[in-house]
């Protein structure tokens, strides 16, 4: 049973990771490097999944390759680690370790790897060495909306200037680097290196013991037929609402809720699973604004909107847990959900670590269908940090092997390690929950209007639908100018277009 996992797992992965990262292949020296060979010839996977660069054979003389990043304890649901000192017994960890030196030992190089306290510490350093010229960072990692806006302010350097990258290559997420690029420009460079982006994929674990007791539906069932739809999401939710404590209110104290989630997690996640989006590309990749005329988004706002209404629908983390600080409140939800206290937990994919003591059973579903007559199942990618590279960077072939090696020897290593543990009983619970990540990761996708432009369309639609607010066309055409003026055009110019 534990080969077929294994096996399943790496077949999983091939499926997964057969398109994600951006950027044109080059041959060319950089300005830092000696004279090489021509690079190798690219190498498909043999039967044993193995994938290998297509860069030259070099020894680069016990250079640093230095790694700036966010220190995984601030976020352990959705974070982890560049490297590690040692082998400590998590197959992941191990699998990164192992990455590592394998990469270290082949072409002759050290990492070295600074950690920044939470997301927000390696904005200005980025900002720093691309404006000093500091070559103190190769790679710097950013929430996804940070590396955009660096990238858009010329911060980082273009992927088409660095030798050796080549976006055919298997372990580029090509998918999501379609998403943010613009006018045929691809700005983010996403490879399987980030497993960030895995774990901040959304999904909806539900609570197996509540399903039986109210004799609901087999939501996997649902999810198999096409009926797991947001109708029949907010039917189920509904249907378990119990004022446990008979006080004729619902709070956090032992209430069971329908569901518990935070509103920045719920709310763009229904529009994202229902192959919605705020902001779409006109055949030239230019984005548009489309949310004011898109009916489907509206609907989904509005059916939103009336389950909140319904008393004890909806634990929101943010107000039940209002002591807490940050990701403290998220997690506090998470813990809720596990203590048999809602039946649906909508979060990130990266949650399902803080379930291992869970006493009751849980499942693990896509988002819902906007209806039945959506051809498939759509899951929504949050902040999804990732490495970019700053402009200051000298060692541009150094650069460019090591994030080519990188992303194979993740593919390699990391992805079927990390499978391997979300399929097996480390993690989830059953087999159908295995049948669930393979949808789950198949349509990963973004909305510009809830990642990189969510501070004036995603927090707007957010706020109007908390506060209830009935004019929900009107609230969306309101924001079209600011949307146009100071995200749309504002990219648009500074990318000369």
């Amino acid at each position: 049973m534990k080969t077929a996992k294994k096996i399943t797992a790496l077949l999983l992965c091939a499926m997964l990771t057969s398109g994600l990262l951006i950027s044109c292949a080059r041959s060319d020296t950089s300005d830092g490097g000696s004279e090489t060979t021509a690079a190798q010839t690219t190498e498909t996977a043999s039967d044993d999944a193995h994938y290998k660069a297509a860069v030259p054979d070099r020894d680069f003389g016990g250079a640093e390759f230095r790694v700036a990043g966010v220190e995984p304890s601030t976020y352990p649901a959705i974070s982890l680690a560049f490297d590690f000192e040692q082998e400590d017994g998590d197959i992941v960890n191990t699998a990164i370790y192992t990455r590592n030196r394998r990469i270290e030992e082949k072409y002759n190089v050290k990492f070295v790897t600074t950690y920044y306290p939470d997301w927000t510490g390696p904005i200005p350093v980025m900002k720093e060495c691309a404006l000093s010229g500091d070559d103190a960072f190769q790679l710097i990692m950013m929430i996804n909306r940070e590396a955009f806006a660096a990238a858009i302010a010329g911060y980082v350097m273009p992927l088409d200037s660095i030798p050796y990258t080549d976006d055919e290559q298997p372990w580029y997420m090509s998918k999501l680097n379609d998403m943010f690029s613009v006018a045929g420009e691809r700005l983010l460079a996403y490879t399987d290196e980030c497993l960030n982006a895995y774990l901040q994929t959304v999904c909806v674990l539900f609570n197996k013991g509540l399903v039986s007791d109210f004799a609901l539906s087999d939501p996997y069932q649902l999810v198999r037929d096409g009926k797991w739809t947001a109708d029949n999401f907010y039917t189920l939710a509904a249907s378990v609402v119990t004022d446990v404590n008979g006080d004729g209110a619902y709070n956090a104290d032992g209430d069971i809720f329908g569901v518990a989630s935070e509103g920045d997690m719920f709310y763009p996640s229904m529009w994202v699973g229902g192959e919605i989006a705020t902001v779409e590309k006109d055949a030239d990749g230019i984005p548009v604004y489309s949310a004011p005329s898109d009916e489907r988004l509206v609907s989904v706002i509005e059916k939103l909107s009336a389950y909140l209404k319904t008393p004890g629908a909806y634990c929101d983390s943010w107000k039940s847990f209002a002591g807490l600080a940050g990701d403290e409140s998220r997690n506090a939800g998470t813990q809720y959900f596990a203590e048999n206290k809602a039946l649906f937990r909508v979060g990130c994919v990266g949650y399902i670590q803080l379930l291992r003591n869970m006493e009751a059973d849980f499942g693990v579903l896509p988002l819902p269908k906007y209806d039945e007559s959506q051809s498939s199942y759509y899951s929504r990618m949050l902040d999804g940090w990732l490495h970019v590279a700053p402009i200051s960077v000298q060692n541009t072939e150094l650069l460019g092997t090591m994030l080519e090696a990188l992303g194979a020897e993740s593919r390699n290593l990391v992805i079927p390690a990390f499978f391997d543990v979300a399929l097996n009983d480390k993690l989830t619970r059953d087999t159908e929950s295995e049948e669930m990540l393979n949808i789950i990761f198949n349509n990963v996708t973004a909305d510009l209007g809830d990642t990189v432009w969510f501070s004036t369309i995603r927090v707007n639609i957010c706020d109007a639908i908390a506060g209830g607010r009935g004019d929900i066309t009107s609230m969306l055409t309101k924001l079209e100018n600011e949307v146009q003026k100071n995200c749309i055009e504002k990219t648009l110019e500074a990318l000369g277009k």
